[in-house]
């Protein structure tokens, strides 16, 4: 029942619902990718990053994922001690560093596309086969508008 003071998105509890679905998915993925390949979802975040674009930045990594350059720090340290990446000094700049996968990491990647299947299909059966486009693009305009927001 929607109050004449709350927005239809308040009487849903919309950012709780995708604060719950989120919790529950990540929860999910990191047991199906744990099993398939050994890593968790935020590993299998920055490998994937790392994969697609081979001797990109830490920085890069970073601005995709949308988090600190520290905690990617932190993950490529993790992901280089389980011989996913190597780093190596940057050619440009003296004191970056390139992530660059192995090919240990190119197959753990390859190893999780059961898992990112099966989370698909899950995703696509609880949205509705005639719902996932209308959806996805829902979720870009999410991730868009949070990106173009600025708290005082």
């Amino acid at each position: 029942m929607n109050s004449p003071n709350r927005s239809p998105a308040q009487s849903q509890r919309v950012y709780f619902q995708l604060q719950t679905a989120a919790t529950a998915l990540r929860g999910l993925a990191d047991e199906l990718f744990q099993a398939a390949g050994g890593i968790t979802t935020a590993q299998a975040a920055a490998l994937s990053v790392i994969v697609r674009d081979p001797g990109c930045s830490q920085r890069t990594v970073a601005s995709l994922l949308r988090q600190r350059e520290s905690a990617i720090t932190a993950m490529a340290n993790r992901l280089a001690a389980a011989g996913l990446v190597e780093r190596r000094a940057s050619r440009t700049d003296a004191r970056a560093w390139e992530l660059w996968p192995t090919q240990a990491g190119k197959d753990a990647m390859t190893q999780l596309g059961t898992a990112r299947t099966e989370l698909n299909t899950l995703i696509e059966s609880a949205v509705g086969s005639d719902q996932i486009e209308n959806f996805a693009a829902a979720l870009t305009r999410l991730v868009s508008a949070m990106d173009n927001t600025e708290f005082d």
